[in-house]
């Protein structure tokens, strides 16, 4: 029995295969009898322990507090415990109950009695894996359901906010169930008129090509009361006009100063189909067209109403902006304003003859509606009409917009978000070098665009925060971490960082001769932090670096894909090969307790003590998948007894009818590598490579080299027990140096090659 660590205030001690505790007075609350194989840190009287290959927890004395069903367990936190049982997890109490009543993908740490959890949607032909969080509370309450892409504690220190994301959009959880939107991405956009922009584009629609055309009509509308300057009145009904008038012989004349009129004259076929159509020089507006009334002249009995072709957008945003208005009104040229322009027009055609086309009949029809008016004179509503649906209209619609090229302006509305940006003040970009490129809307700093930026400001913390240069951000120190994590997972692959580990450990611990790495006893570099590190498992001599690294280098061609870095990994794991537990029972210090009921002489107790000694040293120590070292110590598997084992690992590679599948499911290969792997040629292989010919005969077969009996077994007779020591010890003392020797050898190379 040896001591292997401690787990809270008890000292851990291991007899073979199994685990057992005492106190510090050296009493004893757990026996290596009770067969737990691994038992973890006493927290509060409770510990994570496995038996008889599953997981539960347990009391001081080793009562069970939970089943033992699980897979694994784990502390998470808090006084709970994570519990595995195939791929799915949940969290357990301290009195062995379960929390949540489903079992869930994930379940994490516990902070404040708030735990995630998550799942995970396999992915399909045409979705990728998602895998999707919530938050559960201790009592077995789940907050937020699984559904945001990320959660996480707003705040490590005062755990009072979660953040959380949900289709990459930022939202802040609290723990009474409540959800706010920081970034208020649930309210519509903020619209607001670039007013600069849409009066360009208002002139620009407007002026180029600006010309005057006329209608007059002796219809009974009051002028006065019903045009006004500043008015916008919409057309309702399809204008016509024409490009040229004389003398007025209505009483009211329609003067449009417009770019957009189809001009239909100027179409040959059209033309030909109707010669009118250029007798008149006929040109129409469309009904949805906006007019703008831009003066009312009255002389010698006529009244004129100018009024400007403008787009719907203008008639809606512009409405009276004197701005936009008088910049068209002046805009015109010829050192006169558009209304001078018009009057000048009536003042002159007013002293000539009357045109042809002004006592036309048809086109005296054709114009005498008031522009802007329904049938009975009243204003139509500015409100666009919807397209007909009778053939003839729509067609006519669409031929004269098409002529026209009169379609609205667009692009001047901007849209902006509700993001609640408050400034640099108080917040995580307070000090930064890449501050000063922040934009007034939170469009992004120095470092971030956009999205990458506001996700960091509302969670206030950014790992590419740095107040200089010199400074080293968060995100810089995780690259620099992940560069030497992935060179030394290299090293590790490769026998790089073995290699290197063997050749200090020559020169530290045995004074540059490797002659002495066989009698070496590795259960002394228990707090040798270089070369004794268990890498936060206790210490154990098969787990320790040191002996990783020659296992690494020794065995390479045992087993598929063998490394520093998949020991390290735990796809494999040392084992100690001939145990002193196996026929000594607990072993602690000079204690063994099969000596109790079958004493020995001095001389015997002194070669047990021996073997004690060199069953921690190279030659007795082997590299096996991780799941076969926790079968070795199973009664199917001999307990310990490396004959036995390696029989069952024989009938398993031929495929043997009664073969244990249960060694098979051990190795945890993946599926082509384990068809590969799983021959009669690679059995043999790899009792070559693991220099564990002892076992076998001259034709590689396992053959029987121990009686197998165990001194805790009441049938074991003293004749029986002394026959089986002598047996054992004699191949120990044979085998173990004879190995080592051989190791050495093939390290020396190594070595030499490299």
């Amino acid at each position: 029995m040896r001591t292997i660590g401690t787990v809270g205030e008890y000292t851990l001690i291991e007899d073979g295969m199994w685990m057992g505790t005492i106190d510090k007075e050296g009493k004893m609350h757990i026996s290596p009898d009770m067969q737990y194989r691994s038992i973890y840190d006493f927290v509060d009287g409770i510990a994570v322990a496995f038996q008889n290959e599953k997981w539960g927890l347990i009391d001081t004395e080793g009562n069970h507090i939970s089943e033992f069903k699980y897979n694994f367990v784990e502390p998470a936190g808090e006084g709970y415990y994570k519990a595995e049982i195939g791929a799915k997890k949940n969290l357990l109490r301290r009195d062995g109950t379960e929390v949540l009543s489903v079992w869930l993908n994930d379940v994490y740490k516990v902070e404040n009695g708030f735990f995630q959890i998550g799942i995970t949607q396999r992915k399909t032909k045409t979705t990728p894996t998602k895998y999707l969080h919530g938050i559960a509370h201790v009592s077995g309450n789940i907050i937020f359901p699984v559904i945001f892409d990320n959660i996480q504690w707003a705040d490590n220190k005062k755990h009072d906010l979660f953040y959380a994301e949900l289709d990459g959009k930022p939202y802040i959880l609290t723990p009474d169930g409540s959800i706010y939107d920081p970034d208020q991405s649930h309210l519509p956009k903020k619209l607001s008129i670039d007013a600069e922009g849409l009066i360009e584009k208002f002139m620009n629609w407007t002026l180029p090509g600006l010309q005057f055309f006329y209608r007059d009509t002796d219809a009974p509308v009051i002028v006065d009361t019903t045009y006004h300057v500043g008015d916008i009145i919409r057309a309702g009904f399809f204008i016509d006009a024409t490009t040229k008038l004389l003398k007025p012989n209505r009483k009211t004349r329609f003067i449009i100063a417009s770019s957009h009129a189809a001009m239909l004259y100027e179409i040959d076929d059209m033309v030909q189909h109707n010669p009118d159509v250029k007798k008149w020089n006929l040109c129409v507006f469309h009904f949805n067209s906006y007019f703008k009334v831009m003066d009312v002249y009255k002389r010698d009995g006529v009244s004129q109403v100018l009024l400007l072709h403008i787009p719907k957008s203008a008639a809606i945003f512009l409405g009276n902006n004197g701005t936009a208005l008088n910049f068209v009104n002046e805009a015109v040229g010829e050192g006169r304003t558009l209304v001078e322009m018009a009057r000048k027009s009536l003042d002159e055609k007013i002293e000539m003859d009357i045109h042809s086309r002004s006592i036309d009949k048809t086109w005296e029809e054709r114009t005498y509606h008031p522009i802007g008016l329904d049938d009975e004179f009243y204003p139509l509503p500015l409100s666009p009409v919807e397209e007909p649906v009778d053939e003839e209209t729509v067609a006519m619609s669409s031929f004269v917009h098409k002529m026209s090229k009169d379609a609205d302006i667009d692009g001047f509305i901007m849209e902006e978000d509700r993001f609640p940006w408050r400034g640099i003040k108080d917040h995580i970009c307070e000090k930064c070098i890449y501050a000063k490129s922040i934009t007034d809307k939170a469009e992004g700093c120095g470092r971030l665009f956009q999205k990458s930026f506001r996700d960091r400001y509302l969670r206030g913390h950014c790992e590419y925060w740095k107040d200089s240069l010199a400074r080293a951000s968060d995100f810089e120190n995780k690259k620099q971490r992940e560069q030497i994590e992935a060179k030394d997972k290299l090293e590790k692959e490769s026998d790089i960082y073995a290699l290197r580990l063997l050749n200090d450990f020559i020169a530290e611990k045995l004074s540059g001769d490797i002659e002495k790495l066989a009698n070496f006893d590795f259960s002394k570099l228990k707090d040798d932090e270089k070369f004794g590190n268990c890498d936060g498992y206790a210490f154990s001599t098969d787990r320790c670096r040191i002996v990783k690294a020659i296992l690494a280098l020794c065995f390479s061609k045992a087993w598929p894909e063998l490394t520093y870095e998949t020991i390290d990994k735990h796809k494999y794991s040392g084992d100690i090969i001939n145990i002193v537990s196996t026929v000594f029972g607990i072993t602690y210090e000079d204690y063994f307790k099969a000596l109790e009921r079958f004493p020995v002489s001095a001389a015997t107790l002194e070669r047990i003590k021996r073997f004690r000694d060199m069953s921690n040293t190279i030659g007795n120590i082997m590299v096996l998948p991780s799941g076969l070292c926790l079968m070795r110590n199973t009664k199917p598997l001999g307990r310990g007894y490396t004959d036995v084992f390696l029989n069952a690992f024989y009938k398993m590679m031929i495929n043997a009818k009664k073969c244990n599948m249960k060694v098979l499911d051990a190795l945890n290969f993946k599926k082509k590598e384990l068809i590969a792997y799983r021959t009669e040629a690679n059995y043999h292989n790899t009792v070559k490579e693991l220099m564990l010919e002892d076992f076998v005969d001259e034709n590689g077969t396992p053959r029987k080299v121990f009686k197998g009996i165990f001194s805790w077994e009441p049938t074991v007779d003293k004749e029986d027990y002394y026959e089986a020591v002598e047996e054992y010890l004699t191949f120990c003392e044979s085998f173990i140096p004879r190995r080592a020797e051989r190791m050495i050898d093939k390290l020396k190379l190594i070595i030499k090659n490299n």
